[in-house]
């Protein structure tokens, strides 16, 4: 199902006049152990230390300084993915028409309602801020530091991610990113 809808999100991406990178999809499983582990060294080294209040709010930034490393470390492409993600509601949703207007309108607040990850061309998936910041958000221990990594398709608790664009260059025509 996730496959299904990353599919349209390249097209919604596309339409957008976006580029869009050819995506080699496999069946084959990254997140092993072994690079589950490497993790939170992985995730100091791109973005350095970092607090647990500087993980909320920040997944853009964070998700994108670890795409390149992350592709190091699988030694193939990784997919910077912007979407929501669906619980018993819709987290950080943004429809197509809202995705669209922001990007002729540009970002006007820094805070934005907006939600990133990195997709695997297995359609497995790496989020390292979501289960922190819904932690810090509803004031609650379980999950602070926590690191969600797994098949999109095999998420437990209902949970869902939903991928709207693909790729970095929506960051660049929102403005939300400067090379």
């Amino acid at each position: 199902m996730y496959q299904s809808e990353f599919k349209d999100a390249l097209e919604r991406t596309k339409k957008f006049g976006l580029h869009v990178d050819h995506v080699e999809f496999s069946s084959a499983r990254l997140l092993t152990s072994d690079l589950q582990q490497k993790f939170p060294y992985m995730l100091r080294d791109a973005v350095g230390e970092i607090g647990v209040e500087e993980l909320v709010g920040e997944c853009l930034s964070i998700h994108h300084r670890l795409l390149e490393v992350l592709e190091k470390i699988i030694g193939g492409k990784c997919y910077f993915t912007i979407g929501y993600v669906e619980t018993d509601r819709k987290m950080f949703y943004q429809s197509e028409s809202d995705l669209k207007k922001l990007m002729e309108t540009g970002i006007s607040n820094p805070s934005l309602n907006i939600h990133a990850w990195i997709t695997l061309p297995t359609m497995e998936i790496i989020d390292v801020s979501l289960p922190t910041s819904y932690a810090v958000l509803n004031n609650i221990k379980d999950g602070l530091g926590s690191i969600i990594a797994s098949h999109a398709d095999e998420l437990k608790g209902g949970m869902k991610y939903r991928p709207m664009v693909i790729g970095e260059d929506y960051l660049r025509k929102i403005g939300a990113l400067i090379d």
